[in-house]
């Protein structure tokens, strides 16, 4: 991955549904390179995916952090059961004192009580709290 790509991927990270063509503009590139070099870093595994990242004020949603520690090892069975749950956008397994965050987004403030006291009742999880997105900045 060269200088040119890694500015391609910053110009995506501030706007992902940027057009190929605005995309080259602001690179300095063609359109049809750009999208050359971004078929190759979805190829190689560097862009996974594009998603829409929804705000309260804008989708009528909350969006909420969920910070949790595992209680078994290895971690693998509890982070795919997170995954899983209503309500779970995706799950981060992290070094350090908490194990995984898990991204959510629910209608309403009983909806993450439920999330909240599925995920503490389990015997998969040792403790989890969560925090709701007050804002986003990019």
């Amino acid at each position: 991955m060269d200088s040119t790509d890694q500015r391609i991927l910053r110009a995506l990270e501030r706007n992902a549904r940027m057009s190929f063509s605005a995309l080259g503009r602001e690179i300095g590139l063609s359109r049809t390179a750009i999208q050359d070099r971004v078929t190759k870093l979805e190829t190689a595994g560097v862009i996974t995916g594009y998603f829409t990242d929804y705000s309260f004020d804008r989708s009528g949603l909350i969006s909420a952090m969920l910070f949790v520690k595992i209680a078994e090892r290895p971690c693998d069975h509890a982070l795919d059961w997170l995954a899983s749950l209503e309500g779970v956008q995706e799950v981060q397994s992290l070094s350090g004192p908490i194990d995984a965050i898990a991204r959510c987004l629910v209608r309403t403030p009983q909806d993450l009580t439920e999330l909240n006291d599925k995920i503490g009742a389990s015997t998969l999880i040792e403790s989890s709290t969560s925090s709701i997105v007050l804002a986003t900045r990019t």
